[in-house]
């Protein structure tokens, strides 16, 4: 399920965001949620998913902050806010009492976002449930959050790029572990179904993005991804965790949230 997030702007640390926010705005997310505590735990349970002791809830994805008006600054590595508001997209694939739930735990939030050096508070002032379009199996996307499909060989990581034809296996291998953490068994792959997964670009703007996680700590990595359009021909039920869950890795990371091309406004 869907929501739009609308936030006001405060101010009150200046109007200079870094760059690599997106690992800091999933941060946020599992704050809110840790606060609603019982609420929290219950609708877990509900949706049937066990959170053990070394695993964290990870089926949600979001998109970047979606601003009004907002100049980048390369040299300073920031954005400078302009306008008054932003929107922001956040998908959790649980259905049952999502709609209640989210919309209870982050309407009147606050928070702030960004480093030492740039940060910027929001308060959100509107929290908007998006409904369900009409899915198929073969429908046309838009990456609003760059899509990272990395190949592990020989003790190196390499991040493959949308023309790479590993980059496909990478997607369904995504979507086919996200089913089964959902519904605790693996999807029914077959030689049929199998010939009904393919992902297309569907035009050569594809664009590289190097994120940094946990920028400026003894953790920082550095993840790539590209934004892209493309033509997903998928099962139903694989289709749908695409839309709600996002596609290829780190998608509770900032990575891989998409739209429907014609959705985009």
């Amino acid at each position: 399920m869907k929501f739009k997030i609308t936030l006001k702007i405060d101010r009150k640390h200046g109007d200079l965001l870094p760059f690599n926010y997106q690992y800091e705005q999933s941060a946020v997310i599992y704050r809110i949620l840790a606060q609603a505590d019982t609420q929290y735990s219950s609708w877990l349970h509900e949706n049937g998913y066990l959170l053990h002791e070394r695993k964290r809830f990870k089926l949600f994805c979001y998109s970047p902050f979606i601003f009004e008006k907002v100049r980048p600054l390369p040299e300073a590595g920031c954005l400078k806010i302009i306008g008054e508001r932003a929107v922001w997209y956040i998908s959790f694939i649980p259905e049952k009492s999502t709609l209640e739930f989210i919309q209870g735990i982050f309407a009147h939030q606050s928070f702030s976002i960004g480093n030492k050096k740039y940060q910027v508070a929001f308060d959100v002032v509107g929290v908007e449930a998006i409904p369900m379009p009409q899915l198929s199996e073969e429908m046309t996307f838009v990456a609003l959050s760059p899509i990272c499909v990395k190949l592990h060989e020989d003790n190196k990581t390499q991040y493959l790029s949308p023309d790479n034809p590993k980059f496909a296996q990478g997607i369904l291998k995504g979507l086919l572990a996200r089913f089964e953490s959902i519904h605790g068994q693996p999807f029914g792959m077959n030689d049929k179904n199998d010939k009904e997964f393919s992902f297309e670009l569907t035009d050569n703007k594809v664009k590289s993005k190097l994120i940094t996680i946990k920028a400026n700590t003894p953790y920082e990595s550095r993840v790539r991804g590209y934004l892209c359009s493309f033509r997903l021909k998928a099962p139903l039920e694989l289709m749908k965790i695409a839309y709600e869950g996002g596609v290829g890795e780190q998608c509770s990371q900032g990575f891989g949230f998409i739209e429907i091309k014609k959705e985009i406004i």
